[in-house]
């Protein structure tokens, strides 16, 4: 009897467990990127009008593999890698460039592709 109690409170508690880690993370509605405020003001991206229409969480997130918006894995910020790369060939969010920004590279050429979306700069950085 014991042994039937302590496996199925043992099964009760990583449940909950499994649950609370699961539901702990959840995909943002809005993000602010910021990382070239010194220069154009901070961005509000509409996270969930994009998880919406996306086939695909690593569209963007392209080093999060199986990424969905429910799978309640942790993503790493695109400014972790993106802020101050490692490698030249790593596109930076302090370029102000189209070609060499991720963020202008990914979300611009998208836009145009979908024809839909802002692909100008006082689109996205509004002026103060």
């Amino acid at each position: 009897m014991k042994k039937t109690l302590s496996a199925l409170g043992l099964l009760i508690v990583l449940s909950v467990v499994t649950f609370a880690v699961g539901a702990g993370v959840k995909a943002p509605d809005k993000v602010v990127i910021d990382d070239a405020q010194a220069k154009r003001a901070a961005v509000t991206f509409p996270h969930a009008e994009h998880v919406k229409s996306l086939p695909d969480c690593t569209t963007c997130h392209h080093t999060t593999k199986g990424l969905t918006a429910s799978s309640g894995q942790e993503v790493a910020t695109c400014a972790s890698c993106h802020l101050d790369p490692e490698k030249a060939t790593t596109p930076s969010s302090r370029e102000m460039s189209l070609s060499k920004n991720p963020f202008h590279s990914l979300c611009i050429d998208c836009h145009k592709e979908q024809t839909k979306g802002p692909t100008k700069c006082d689109d996205c950085h509004p002026k103060g």
